[in-house]
């Protein structure tokens, strides 16, 4: 009972309070797939935290109704020596029907959310690759449009739509440079990554799912563009993310766009990117960050059963 109520409170600092860290830790993009790595394990050390107490708690539960052993609090947390007797058995029980409830419906909603947003963008998909005119490039469809814009969309197969605007006006190094940015977030999945975060978000609404979901997304555009960086050089990646930022295109909410989000941020990082020791410095934060996040239960344990 001890460690599950532990979990609990420490599950709940993690989804109100590591939010504001992470965005200071990772908003500069120095190491955008550390960044992406830190996101998702907070979410995760959260989720099994609250996982784990539930089911300590049930245990607990049984053996007070089977009545051999008490229920008590450790205080060591405080800095007290003594562990501390709890007189509810039938608040163990309600936490563990509540906690048990909560996971379910969690669960339940996650799922449903998921499968709309993948029914959607995978319609998406299979629509502009019907009326979309074929290029030369498998998977590249062009649309009519007067705006510059490039996006991609997940499906069977995969989509990548440039307007006619961006086909016709972008130098031939930009416009490989930005197909190859939308080809990383088809080969890295971003868009599943997206799609449960955003389904998390919408299912249990705290400031860690919530904030999560945004700060991930740009993250994942500064991934897209390192690599097509190392493909075809900054300068024309770079070129063409400003060219399509004047124009501003809509995009579907299911498509990650090259100029869709934290287009400033992400032109300065091109144009000024960080040296060696500030990207060992951020990396050696992040990974602190996470060894923390993930041996915290086991200090708890520590503590409270020594």
């Amino acid at each position: 009972m001890t460690t599950g109520l532990w979990l609990l409170l420490y599950g709940a600092a993690l989804a109100w309070l590591s939010p504001s860290l992470l965005r200071r830790l990772t908003k500069s993009g120095v190491s955008p797939q550390m960044g992406v790595a830190a996101w998702l394990t907070a979410i995760a050390a959260t989720l099994i935290a609250w996982v784990i107490a539930v089911a300590l708690i049930g245990v607990a539960a049984i053996d007070g109704m089977l009545g051999t052993s008490a229920v008590t609090l450790c205080l060591e947390l405080f800095g007290l020596s003594e562990h501390g007797g709890l007189p509810g058995l039938s608040g163990s029980i309600a936490l563990t029907i509540a906690g048990t409830a909560l996971s379910i419906i969690f669960l339940v909603r996650t799922s449903r959310w998921v499968t709309r947003l993948r029914s959607r963008s995978r319609e998406h998909a299979n629509a502009v690759l019907l009326v979309g005119r074929p290029t030369s490039r498998p998977g590249v469809v062009i649309i009519d449009a007067q705006r510059s814009a490039a996006y991609c969309v997940s499906g069977h197969p995969p989509a990548i739509v440039v307007t006619s605007a961006a086909w016709s006006t972008l130098a031939r190094s930009e416009l490989a440079a930005v197909l190859a940015h939308e080809q990383a977030h088809i080969a890295g999945r971003h868009h599943q990554i997206l799609m449960m975060l955003r389904a998390m978000a919408a299912a249990l609404p705290l400031p860690l799912m919530q904030q999560s979901a945004r700060a991930v997304a740009d993250l994942l555009e500064m991934c897209a563009d390192d690599a097509a960086a190392r493909r075809h050089g900054v300068s024309p990646i770079l070129g063409g993310l400003l060219a399509m930022a004047e124009a501003r295109h809509p995009v579907p909410a299911e498509g990650l766009a090259a100029a869709g989000t934290a287009v400033a941020a992400r032109a300065m990082r091109l144009a000024q990117p960080a040296r060696g020791r500030a990207k060992w410095s951020q990396r050696l934060m992040l990974a602190g960050s996470m060894a923390v996040m993930l041996s915290a239960p086991g200090l708890i344990e520590l503590l409270c059963h020594h």
